[in-house]
């Protein structure tokens, strides 16, 4: 078995594009997110690593048993499955990241009952791209 060595990069350089958090609070008291309704919540370019995503109910839903999801256009509920928004505050949260090879978008879903609460959407991503320094091996 043959190790290589990368001799152009040093512990602590910063190489390519930070992760970052991306939020926005979602309010559904005047406007309800109704069954089977979706929310284009974040737009991911091509090349954008999901690291994980969120939803935190911040206002009950006042009827209903609403139940939410977060995904994207090949499955709803790839970050976050079933959480309730009507029962007690919470948060749902996945730690499974995702590779968009082309652009796309995480989507918040209302299963089951309409959704007329508040909650809190969040994700951390890293918009993958070219490396700052190529790495040469030795």
């Amino acid at each position: 078995m043959t190790d290589y060595t990368i001799t152009n990069n040093v512990a602590g350089s910063s190489l390519g594009v930070k992760p970052q958090v991306v939020e926005v609070v979602l309010d559904f008291t005047s406007t309800s997110l109704t069954t089977s309704d979706s929310v284009e919540v974040f737009s991911l370019k091509a090349g954008t690593y999901v690291l994980s995503a969120a939803i935190e109910v911040t206002q009950l839903a006042s009827t209903g048993s609403p139940v939410l999801d977060l995904g994207d256009d090949a499955d709803d509920a790839v970050f976050v499955a079933a959480l309730a928004g009507h029962t007690a505050l919470a948060t749902g949260t996945t730690s499974a990241g995702k590779f968009y090879a082309a652009a796309d978008t995480i989507d918040l879903i209302a299963n089951t009952a309409t959704f007329d609460g508040k909650c809190r959407v969040v994700a951390v991503i890293a918009e993958l791209g070219d490396a700052e320094t190529a790495a040469a091996f030795a």
